[in-house]
Order: C-alpha cells, then sequence, then structure tokens
C-alpha cells in the first residue's frame, strides 16, 4: 500500500470511528455545495426559458432606444420622460439597405374607460408593421392597417381586453382615452415574454395609429422605442452599424440613443434574474464557510484526541510533512465526500424540480466539476491549521498525553 493511500484508508476508517460527528461536520458543505448547484442550475433553466421567449419575437429585430432609456442599474431599460428620438430617425432606418421595416413605439399613459375602467395599462401608438415585426399573432380581429375606414381603431393587450370588457370577444366595441372614442379591430394572443422592455408589459397595453397619438399628444408624445426588422439576420451587425451612422448624423453626431441587437436585448430581460441569484449564491456560499470552520473545529478536536497517535508516529520516524499530510487528507476527505453527497442532492432536486414543477433547471457537468473543487479547496485551506498545529508536536510532549 502507498502512503498516499495509506493517509486515504486512515482518513476513512477515523471517519467510520467517528460517524455521527463526521456526518455532522460535513453537513454545511453538503447544504452549501447543494444548494449553490441547484440555485444556479435554476437560473440558468430560467434564463433559457426568458431568453427562448424573447427571441421569439426579437429574432431579427434591431432595438433602438434613446439614450435617456438607458439601461438602469437592474439591466432593464427604462421608458424615458423625454425622448432623444424622432419621427426623422423612423423615416431615415427605414430607407436604411437590409430594413424590413422599421416600427415607432410611443408609450403614453392615462385612463381609458371602456364598459369598465381599466387603470393598469399604457397606450402604445405605434404601425400596422407591429405584428409582422415581433412575430405576434392576433386572437381575434384584425390589427388595424394604413387603409383602415375607422377613424380611430385599436387593438388591445389580452388582459386589456379583460380590463376593459365584460366580453370576451369585444370586436367592435369601443372605449375612451383623453376624450377620443376608440374602435377595437382585434385582440393580441397573450405575449409569453415581456420582449424589448421589462417595464412595458404588451399584455396590458393598447396599440393605436401613430396618427391618433399625433392629434391627442403634445408634440405627438416620446418615442420610446423604434424596433427595426432585418431582412437577414447574418446582416444584423452591419444594419446595427449603419443605423447607429444614420442617426449620428440626424444627431448632430450626439451618440444620444443606443441600438441594440437581440442578444442585448435578452440579456437585459434577465439582469435582475442575475442579480438575485448572485444574492442567493452569496448566501449559499456562508453556508460553505460555516461548513469549512466546521471541519476546522473538528480537526482541532481530533488533534487533540490524537496527540499520543502523533507522539508514536514520529517517534518511530514520521516526519511533520507525513503528519501534516494525514490530517490535511482527513480534512480534504471529510469535505470532499460532503461535496458529493451534495452534488447527489443538487441532481436529486433537479429531477423533482422538472417533474412536479414548470421549472427546467439546467445543470451541466461545469457545475458539478467546480462543486467537487470547491469542497476540496474548502478541506484543504480550512484543514491547514489543525494540520499545521498536528505537524508541530513534539514526540516527548505528544508521547506524554494519554
Amino acid at each position: 500500500m502507498s502512503l498516499r493511500s495509506g493517509y486515504i484508508h486512515t482518513a476513512v476508517a477515523t471517519m467510520r470511528t467517528n460517524r455521527w460527528r463526521s456526518l455532522l461536520t460535513m453537513f454545511g458543505i453538503t447544504v452549501g455545495v447543494a444548494s449553490v448547484i441547484v440555485i444556479i442550475g435554476i437560473s440558468q433553466g430560467v434564463k433559457n426559458e426568458i431568453t427562448n421567449q424573447v427571441y421569439a419575437y426579437s429574432k431579427n429585430v434591431i432595438t433602438v432606444t434613446s439614450k435617456a432609456a438607458n439601461l438602469s442599474n437592474f439591466g432593464v431599460p427604462q421608458i424615458p420622460t423625454v425622448s432623444t428620438l424622432t419621427n426623422q430617425d423612423v423615416s431615415s432606418i427605414s430607407k436604411i439597405k437590409g430594413v424590413k421595416a422599421s416600427v415607432p413605439m410611443i408609450v403614453e399613459s392615462g385612463l381609458v374607460t371602456g364598459e369598465k375602467t381599466f387603470r393598469g395599462g399604457v397606450v402604445i401608438a405605434t404601425s400596422p408593421d407591429l405584428p409582422s415585426v415581433i412575430n405576434q399573432s392576433l386572437a381575434y380581429g384584425s390589427f388595424f392597417s394604413s387603409a383602415d375606414t375607422s377613424s380611430d381603431p385599436a387593438v388591445l393587450g389580452y388582459n386589456a381586453s379583460s380590463g376593459l370588457f365584460k366580453e370576451n370577444v369585444p370586436l367592435g366595441f369601443s372605449f375612451t382615452w383623453r376624450g377620443q372614442t376608440f374602435i377595437v379591430d382585434g385582440v393580441l394572443n397573450s405575449f409569453r415574454a415581456t420582449p424589448f422592455s421589462n417595464n412595458t408589459l404588451y399584455n396590458n397595453a393598447i396599440f393605436i395609429p401613430v396618427a391618433s397619438a399625433k392629434q391627442l399628444i403634445p408634440g405627438g408624445g416620446s418615442l420610446f422605442q423604434i424596433l427595426v426588422r432585418v431582412d437577414n439576420s447574418k446582416d444584423l451587425s452591419q444594419v446595427a452599424a449603419r443605423i447607429s451612422a444614420a442617426l449620428l448624423r440626424n444627431h448632430g453626431g450626439q451618440s444620444n440613443f443606443s441600438v441594440l441587437l437581440p442578444s442585448q436585448v435578452a440579456q437585459n430581460n434577465t439582469g435582475i434574474l442575475n442579480l438575485l441569484t448572485e444574492l442567493t449564491i452569496g448566501i449559499a456560499l456562508i453556508s460553505l464557510f460555516v461548513g469549512g470552520v466546521g471541519i476546522m473545529n473538528v480537526m482541532l478536536v481530533s488533534v487533540a484526541e490524537r496527540i499520543h497517535e502523533i507522539g508514536i508516529r514520529k517517534a518511530i520516524g514520521a516526519s511533520n510533512r507525513q503528519v501534516m499530510s494525514q490530517f490535511l487528507v482527513e480534512s480534504t476527505t471529510v469535505s470532499i465526500t460532503g461535496g458529493l453527497i451534495g452534488i447527489g442532492l443538487a441532481l436529486i432536486a433537479d429531477l423533482v424540480l422538472k417533474l412536479s414543477t414548470n421549472l427546467s433547471p439546467s445543470i451541466n457537468w461545469e457545475i458539478i466539476v467546480i462543486g467537487a473543487a470547491v469542497s476540496m479547496l474548502i478541506g484543504i485551506v480550512f484543514g491547514s491549521i489543525p494540520a499545521i498545529r498536528a505537524a508541530g508536536k513534539e514526540p516527548i510532549e505528544a508521547l506524554r498525553n494519554e
């Protein structure tokens, strides 16, 4: 038996001898590793789902926002009080090579009254191309068009429909906004995600033509976003560069706008989730630290209990390095065992969540390797002090202890 395998054999024998103490010692490591892996897995699964949902709407779509609508600390585009975007920008973008459609998004608030008063939504003035640009279908009716015979047509988000009317299909019904009567032409299907902006819920929105907004809103309203659909996804970066150049010309060289690719929009939608994940992981890391302190305390007790054994080993020729290695291997074995149990519990929790909830955690081998590596590191770091103390014992002094 090699010296190294002898260390491991002794470590395992010690754990068996002090079974309950070893289990309690590794409990903190087990909980910490399992928590970190499960949290990261859930977070990654949710982010994958959000990204997939956002891409369903933003594929081939470049989002242009006012610089006043720049990202907050949470990674969320904020609706500006004063926009730097103009109707000229919309027109200029529509003429750029590779652009299929350019859609303005003017967001306004205000009391909306139908059969019921709807207080939870916003009014969005846009163009007839919106459904084709964001790849969204209608549940009932049709979206307004440039040839619409209705003087003031409107299309409702799925929740806005039930918020305004008692009917399930309120086609042809009317509502009032800012003293103007609008006729419902259609109701959009429910949005599975909140594309392009986390603080504008399209399911609660009421969509009206830009021409109607210009008549009712002083100055035509605040142009929150311009959604630009590109013919070919391979040209997204090139078209984005052309858009930036055109807007710089329109704005006199002032870079008071942002041009976001679909990947950036998806990243913005997961900004808050990333912060929450980091916070929760931080709490789990505290559990790992507590587990490490527990290992250190137990190993210090073990050194005190085994002083006579240390003295005998040194008396028959064991070096300080060999004694230190023995106790380091023992602390690392306890820590790795706790980590492996934690990894197993995390995989079981992952399976249970997939079978019993709508969550789809994503645990990959990199996370598992990191969990095992962290367990080993904790064992080495927190086992160092007891190991050094054991190695520093003088043989004669150690043999005096019974």
